[in-house]
């Protein structure tokens, strides 16, 4: 007889239920596990952009434009790059970023119109606006290097901003570092457009920073694994290319390897003022000369005077008085009273391709030391010329008095001319009509002769005019006559030529006695020469401007022309127009140091008509310091966050032993402990183990941790249900890492505190998979 025996009951326990995380947040955690080894790639973005930022610096004077558009990429790059950390989508990461990238607009440019100093309204938009326009208007009307007012500050941080969004987009979001050198490279090759000039090491340093980029990428992608030759090499490739073309590129940079001939048709035809079209349409811009003065003052040099108008051209008269250059002769100023202040300003000048029969001064120069060749002085125009000698290898030394009137003495000018200067007044007799009518226009409300030239500058430097060489060729109106200027009054578009020509035409028809001049704009600051009065001066600084006669002050000159040259102090608006040209004008008088610095001075709003203009206010600049603190404490922030963070999981249940693990190994890494993702747990605790530093009670917590995660790693999860709980867990970890910090140094420590390797340069190791 068979006797079935009972079934025997499972001795094994039954599996207690565990919490399963759900599909979002395993997403999250694979999202927060590649954001915190795009940290590495995230810090070669920011490198790669200040690199090419500091390439635009031989457009702008000083390096202060240059720190407040650094800070504002790197905070819109970092801020990406720690959205990214807690879990946000790549989209979403960008929508933050954009969002700082205003905020801190806000803040730097219109905290008066914002709420909280940050938070945009419609008043800012309007703000916004306004310094938009100043900005370009400024650009249009200012040399290089440029004074970086504040409007060309906020088109600055605009575009910095944008940049930024499209290096961290390009770079991580679409996973195409290496398209990030296609913008880098044309910010880097600006310079040399606008000016000809371009800083080969600085360009040279934007190379290298992309090729970091591209090292970085594959490091984070485990590429370097599979070759990465072939990328580096394609990067290294393009950055030497561009050396080599930014190197010998004819006409592109002044220390090209082709250089342009320098060579000048000016003053070789009929017209000189023809002669100057055909030299401002030539492309190249060679150098001309070089000098260093004793002045601030923005220097214009003269070659030559246009006192004679017959209805088509101006040309110089033949019956100047003329004067033998010697060391011993000092011309005097021609009208000029001794109530008018003056500078004694001394210039070395340094010819290098320019020829032609004239020797560039300032005016007005008096003396001129140290030219070779007989060169006789125009006293009446005080310009130098001859008829054998030529100014080409010249170098000499220009002495000169700078006429600094008021606008109460030129107002104050009797409306009476000695003789010698009553010629200046003739214009012939067919006139054209447009030219009465533009007068009777411009003048109607003016008393006296300075409010006229200045009604007629002003009008002619208003946005009704556009500065072009080309349009008038085009247009077929190019010249200086009668009938080109009655044109140029109708196009409202032409060159210096036009402009000046047109000035002095219609001053004479005032009653103002006035000239042409024909030379050279101050031409461009030398970046990084021992002296920040050195200049170079090209064939693209070629200029005329008018010349107006005041009793008891002299020969006194204005600037008509939009976009070229500096407006003299006592030509300037009072008060900002409404067209803008003054903004420039208000900011070059900022770097003057002179009694009138604080009315020039202007704040934003006066100079724009809105929108924030004075300097940053006191909230404004703590806020700034705020971000910056915030910007630099970020990786120590967000080690604090999730070493709070994954305790947190632990304690509650959410996380295991091998978040546990994972924080140890991220604490001695912070601590200057090797960790390598290729040893094995048991390994990794021998190392710990083997510090001196840990007593008895922490080597049983690390000892626990060690079994716990290999019972995770390689347990059964029948028999990993017999695992340590989330509090004792939590506390075997805090007591391993407690012991770490302990046996570190002090440098160690505060390096662990400030800049944690664990999140600037982290082992990745994957998602941790805690066992279901």
């Amino acid at each position: 007889m068979s006797v079935v025996s009972p079934p025997r009951p499972d001795a094994r326990p039954a599996t207690p239920p565990r919490r399963t995380r759900t599909r979002a947040q395993a997403e999250r955690a694979e999202r927060r596990g590649q954001a915190h080894r795009l940290w590495s790639l995230s810090w070669a973005l920011v490198l790669l952009y200040v690199m090419s930022v500091s390439m635009l610096s031989p457009l702008l004077d000083g390096a202060s434009w240059w720190l407040g558009i650094a800070l504002i990429g790197t905070i819109v790059l970092t801020s990406a790059a720690a959205a990214r950390s807690i879990g946000a989508q790549t989209w979403i990461a960008t929508l933050i970023a954009s969002g700082v990238w205003l905020a801190l607009l806000v803040l730097f440019f219109a905290p008066d119109e914002s709420f909280a100093l940050i938070v945009p309204t419609f008043e800012t938009a309007g703000a916004f606006a306004d310094l938009g326009r100043a900005g370009l208007q400024s650009i249009a009307s200012q040399g290089t290097p440029a004074d970086a007012d504040i409007g060309i500050r906020f088109i600055l941080a605009v575009g910095a901003g944008a940049f930024a969004i499209l290096l961290d987009a390009v770079a991580i979001g679409a996973r195409i570092p290496a398209f990030v050198g296609v913008p880098a490279v044309a910010i880097a090759l600006i310079p040399g457009f606008v000016s000809g000039d371009i800083n080969l090491v600085a360009l040279a340093l934007c190379g290298a920073a992309y090729l970091v980029v591209l090292w970085s990428d594959t490091r984070v992608r485990r590429m370097y694994s599979r070759r990465p030759g072939g990328m580096l090499s394609i990067g290294a490739l393009a950055v030497v290319g561009s050396l080599v073309f930014a190197a010998a590129a004819p006409g592109y940079n002044g220390e090209s390897l082709l250089p342009s001939s320098g060579g000048s048709v000016f003053g070789r035809g009929v017209s000189p003022l023809a002669d100057l079209g055909k030299d401002l349409r030539r492309p190249g811009g060679a150098e001309q000369f070089s000098y260093v003065t004793t002045t601030d003052e923005s220097l214009y040099f003269r070659l030559l005077t246009l006192d004679q108008f017959n209805g088509t051209t101006w040309s110089a008269g033949d019956d100047r008085v003329r004067e033998l250059n010697v060391p011993s002769t000092m011309i005097p100023v021609p009208g000029l009273s001794d109530d008018i202040l003056t500078e004694p300003t001394t210039t070395t000048v340094q010819v290098n391709a320019m020829i032609a029969p004239w020797l560039p001064v300032p005016f007005p120069s008096v003396r001129v030391l140290g030219a070779d060749g007989r060169w006789m002085w125009d006293t009446e125009g005080l310009t130098l010329s001859s008829r054998l000698a030529s100014a080409a290898g010249q170098s000499y030394i220009a002495e000169s008095v700078l006429i600094q009137p008021t606008r109460e003495q030129l107002v104050a000018a009797q409306p009476t001319f000695p003789p010698n200067v009553q010629r200046f007044l003739e214009v012939p007799e067919d006139i054209p009509a447009i030219l009465g009518e533009t007068l009777a226009e411009v003048t109607a409300n003016t008393t006296n002769a300075y409010d006229t030239a200045f009604a007629i500058q002003q009008y002619l430097r208003s946005t009704q005019f556009l500065y072009s060489v080309e349009a008038p060729v085009e247009d077929g109106y190019d010249g200086d006559g009668f009938d080109v200027i009655a044109e140029f009054l109708e196009k409202k578009s032409g060159y210096c030529v036009h402009f000046s020509s047109a000035m002095a035409i219609l001053s004479r028809m005032a009653g103002i006695p006035a000239r042409i001049s024909l030379g050279y704009l101050p031409g461009d600051r030398v970046v990084g020469a021992e002296t920040r009065r050195t200049y170079t001066v090209g064939t693209d600084d070629l200029h005329a401007w008018p010349e107006l006669y005041f009793a008891g002050v002299g020969w006194v000159p204005f600037e008509p022309t939009p976009g070229r040259g500096v407006v003299p102090d006592y030509a300037r608006a009072e008060t900002s127009s409404n067209d803008g040209r003054d903004v420039q004008d208000a900011r070059q008088a900022e770097r003057q140091q002179t009694e009138e610095a604080p009315a020039a001075s202007q704040s934003p709003t006066a100079a724009t008509g809105g929108g924030a203009s004075e300097p940053p206010s006191a909230a404004a600049l703590v806020g700034a310091a705020t971000v910056l603190l915030l910007i630099l404490g970020s990786p120590a922030l967000l080690r604090v966050f999730r070493r709070r963070s994954r305790a947190a999981d632990i304690r509650s249940g959410k996380a295991g032993a091998l978040t546990a693990w994972r924080e140890v190994s991220d604490a001695a890494q912070d601590h200057g402990l090797p960790v390598s993702d290729a040893d094995t747990p048991r390994a990794f605790s021998s190392v710990l183990a083997g510090n001196a530093g840990f007593t008895s009670g922490e080597r049983q917590a690390l000892d626990a941790l060690l079994n716990a995660v290999e019972r995770a790693r390689f347990a059964d999860p029948d028999t990993f249900a017999r695992r340590i709980s989330g509090p004792a867990l939590a506390e075997n970890m805090e007591a391993v890492t407690d012991a770490l910090r302990r046996q570190a140094g002090i440098a160690d420590r505060v390096r662990a505190t400030i800049a944690p390797a664990s999140v600037l340069s982290p082992v990745y190791r994957g998602r941790v998979p805690e066992p279901a």
